[in-house]
Order: structure tokens, then C-alpha cells, then sequence
């Protein structure tokens, strides 16, 4: 059996490893007879890694953590981390028979570019796992500056390992053109471009869940159901997604809108008034996800326009497909503008145009009510499934 060691760098809440990434593997162990393990770096609690440990033995993936330190001063207790982890995946590797190292994203690709020799050596091969343009997102959201020392040394890193690795793996065709242009298009033959997939099995419609939620929440059959599920930060643009609910409502009357995050208690301040009553803020467990879209009319995929677009495969966009949910998607989100720009289920709008909550609410009232929901799901298996992921994946090897 080959095995894969998987690299990736976290924070304490972030949920991605349990709900993307592990069934993925798990897929890939059932199909293809490829043992990936993972050795998480993040800050999480001893409750939240006991969390992902058992979520990972049900799946017979084998996981191991270590913290990220952040003290006596964050930049030091990174550096100490990737300092200590060289030494971890170097044993790892040793122990366990190795077969491929894949690091996810630029902390993990700054140890392993310290184990380069080493790993080619023992003739161990390395698929780097670019994770869209991380570099350009902290660019574009967090303040980070083009000509700032951490974002040199960073970028220097990523670089290294695009032109060293064995292979690469992005999630966009732009994502790919982005880094050839830099390393050069001599590398092109050794990008695979694989895809956020999510279980066709776990997110389906429940018609009985529908009515139940709808009950619970106080959503009355008549009443338009949004929904948003996901993170909260500046990216997603909530105030966009509010200033058109609020307008749809002010035009129209019963509707709600739900909201799904682990986030949902930061949002008293920008519900206040009459959006009290109409603002459902929930934050639910991911088993619970498919129940509560389940209730949903309309779904929101916003993401503030920004460079790092490019490199996004939106799962949320998967997710609400599947589910059978006609969504409202801002453009320039990677590859997938194409492929719904004819779709009469994806409301397509320019969040820089200002007249597109009035093409996003005549959507709603015109195209909306006449959707078969089944077509709806149908086509996001075939772009978001799982099946499709793992066979991706499974062509890497």
C-alpha cells in the first residue's frame, strides 16, 4: 500500500481537514489502496484535536498533532514550530515507510524545503499542494504588504517548492497559469488540478427536515428562506449579503435569512433594528449542515472581488448545488463561472456593479419559483461530487 503523509498548518477552529480533506483520503484509501496519513500543525485545544482524532480513527486514517506555539511572540513561536516540525515529518517518514510527502499550503512547504535532500535521497517524492494563492489572499485580506520581509521570505519559500516538487496540485486552470508564469512553463507537465468534492450521501435534500427546520425557525412555507453558511470574515462581504436581503424584503415582504457560522454570535451588531426578526443567526454542528439547507429558498456565494479568486474552488457553491439550492454567486470566483454562467439556477452578479441587487431580486421573483430542484442537484454532483475528487486525486498517483 503506498502511503501519503499529509502536511497542513491550522488554526484552532478551522474544519476543513474533517470536512473536505478526510473523506477525500478516505475515498482515495477505498479505491485505490493509497494510506494517507496526516500530521496537523494548529493551536487548537486538546478537546478539538480529541475531536478530529476520533472523526479521523472512524475513517482508519492515521493522525498526528502538533502545536503551533505563539509564544513568547508569534513570529518566534512560528519559527520554533517549523523548526521542531522538520524534525517531526523527518521521523515520520523514517517510521512509517513514506512513500510521498504532501505539503498543504506555505508553512508546511518552508518544512519540507529543509528536507528536500533528505527526501530525495530515500527517494521519497513530494506532491506540493498549493491550496489556491494563499500568498495573494493574505495580500488582498489581511493586510499583508507586496514589499513587507515576511512576504518576500514567504513567497520565496512557496516559490522553491513549485520548482522543486515532484508534482502540484491546484484548483483552478488559472490558479496553474498564475504560478507558471513565475517558475516558468517548463514545470506545466507535473500540475494536476483536482477539485473540492463534497459526499453526494451527506449532503442531499430532506423534505422532512425542510418542514421541521421551517417549524423550528418560525419560517412559514409562504416566507423566501436565505441562507449563508460559512465563515464570517472580511472576504465574504456579509454586509453585501444583508443590504440585499434587507432590500428583497423591503420590496416584497416575508422572508428570512439564515445564517450558518461558527461566527453567528459576532453578528448582534449588524442585525440590530427590524433585521432581528428576519435574521436567523445559527451556529450549528457540520452534521447538521444538509438539515438546515434543507429549509433554504435561496442561497448567498459571495467573495470580495481581489486577485487571489483565481486560485478559489468554492465549496459552498458545491454544497449548495447539491443540495438543490438556486444560489446568487458573485463572478471571478476560479473556474466556475463558466460552467453556471448559462445555468438559469445561478443568479451570476458583479458585486462592483451597483445595480446588481435589483438583477439578483427580479431573479428571485421571475426565475426562482419555476426551478426543478432535482436538475439543481444533478448538475453539482457532476462538478462537485466526491467520486469526482477522489478520481482526481487518484490520477496524481
Amino acid at each position: 500500500m503506498k502511503k501519503i503523509l499529509f502536511i497542513t498548518w491550522d488554526s484552532d477552529t478551522s474544519n476543513y481537514l474533517e470536512n473536505l480533506f478526510l473523506p477525500i483520503f478516505k475515498g482515495l484509501q477505498e479505491r485505490y489502496g493509497i494510506q494517507v496519513h496526516v500530521m496537523q500543525f494548529s493551536w487548537a485545544g486538546a478537546e478539538e484535536v480529541g475531536r478530529i482524532d476520533r472523526i479521523a480513527k472512524g475513517m482508519d486514517i492515521p493522525y498526528v498533532q502538533y502545536p503551533i506555539h505563539r509564544r513568547p511572540h508569534a513570529v518566534l513561536g512560528t519559527l520554533w514550530t517549523v523548526y521542531q516540525g522538520v524534525y517531526h515529518i523527518r521521523q515520520y517518514v523514517q517510521e512509517h515507510g513514506i512513500h510521498t510527502v504532501m505539503p498543504r499550503s506555505t508553512m508546511p512547504a518552508m518544512m519540507v524545503n529543509r528536507l528536500l535532500n533528505f527526501l530525495k535521497k530515500n527517494k521519497v517524492e513530494v506532491v506540493f499542494d498549493a491550496d489556491g494563492l494563499p500568498l495573494q489572499e493574505r495580500l488582498d485580506y489581511t493586510g499583508l504588504k507586496a514589499d513587507s520581509r515576511q512576504y518576500k521570505i514567504l513567497k520565496k519559500e512557496e516559490s522553491k517548492l513549485l520548482k522543486r516538487a515532484d508534482k502540484v496540485l491546484v484548483r483552478t486552470k488559472k490558479a496553474k497559469e498564475i504560478h507558471l508564469a513565475l517558475i516558468g512553463q517548463a514545470h506545466a507537465g507535473k500540475f494536476h488540478i483536482v477539485s473540492n468534492g463534497r459526499d453526494a450521501a451527506f449532503f442531499k435534500p430532506d423534505p422532512v427536515a425542510r418542514r421541521v427546520i421551517r417549524e423550528k425557525l418560525g419560517v412559514q412555507e409562504e416566507e423566501t428562506l436565505f441562507v449563508y453558511s460559512g465563515s464570517l470574515g472580511p472576504q465574504y462581504v456579509f454586509s453585501d449579503m444583508l443590504l440585499l436581503f434587507h432590500r428583497y424584503y423591503l420590496e416584497h415582504g416575508k422572508a428570512k435569512f439564515l445564517v450558518l457560522s461558527r461566527g453567528a454570535g459576532e453578528l448582534a451588531s449588524m442585525i440590530q433594528g427590524n433585521l432581528e426578526a428576519l435574521v436567523i443567526p445559527l451556529a450549528v454542528d457540520f452534521q447538521e449542515i444538509p438539515r438546515y439547507l434543507s429549509a433554504a429558498d435561496v442561497a448567498f456565494n459571495f467573495r470580495l472581488p481581489a486577485p487571489s479568486l483565481a486560485g478559489i474552488a468554492p465549496i459552498k457553491l458545491g454544497e449548495y448545488l447539491m443540495m438543490g439550492i438556486p444560489t446568487i454567486t458573485s463572478r471571478g470566483i476560479g473556474d466556475t463561472e463558466e460552467p453556471v454562467a448559462d445555468k438559469d439556477f445561478c443568479c451570476l452578479v458583479d458585486l462592483k456593479d451597483p445595480d446588481y441587487p435589483v438583477k439578483a431580486i427580479d431573479w428571485i421573483r421571475e426565475v426562482v419559483p419555476g426551478l426543478d430542484r432535482e436538475q439543481i442537484r444533478s448538475f453539482g454532483l457532476d462538478l462537485f461530487g466526491l467520486e469526482r475528487s477522489v478520481e482526481g486525486y487518484g490520477r496524481v498517483w
